[in-house]
């Protein structure tokens, strides 16, 4: 994880450990932002075992988890109101507009968000 500043996405990071080979592609060349909704979203999957679990913090414990700040929080509140974005992909748009770095996903509802440098990335199926 040592190339382009990226912010990944919870659907982003699911395809990645789904084995879909866009998201392995782009989070193999990247250092890795994660907003800490995403990592919860991840972690709190009901039907997680234990041993997907630690691979996922594995993982996580490898990328850059960032907080919700009081800027972060800001923009969430603007681009949600703005947007009419769920609360989690608010909050992942505004941790990436606030690192300016790229949010990278496989989500096209990024793309509503004109001040955020989306990368919609598909499926391949």
């Amino acid at each position: 994880m040592n190339g382009s500043n990226i912010v990944a996405d919870t659907s982003l990071l699911v395809n990645f450990f789904n084995g879909v080979e866009p998201a392995l592609k782009v989070l193999s060349n990247s250092k890795i932002w994660v907003s800490v909704i995403t990592e919860m979203e991840l972690l709190s999957y009901p039907p997680l075992s234990k041993k997907d679990a630690t691979l996922l913090r594995s993982f996580l414990d490898e990328c850059i988890i960032t907080e919700l700040t009081k800027p972060i929080r800001d923009i969430t509140v603007h681009v949600r109101k703005n947007h009419k974005l769920k609360l989690p992909d608010a909050i992942i748009a505004a941790t990436a507009i606030h690192l300016e770095f790229p949010v990278v996903t496989m989500d096209s509802d990024f793309n509503k968000i004109k001040e955020l440098n989306a990368i919609i990335l598909e499926s391949g199926n």
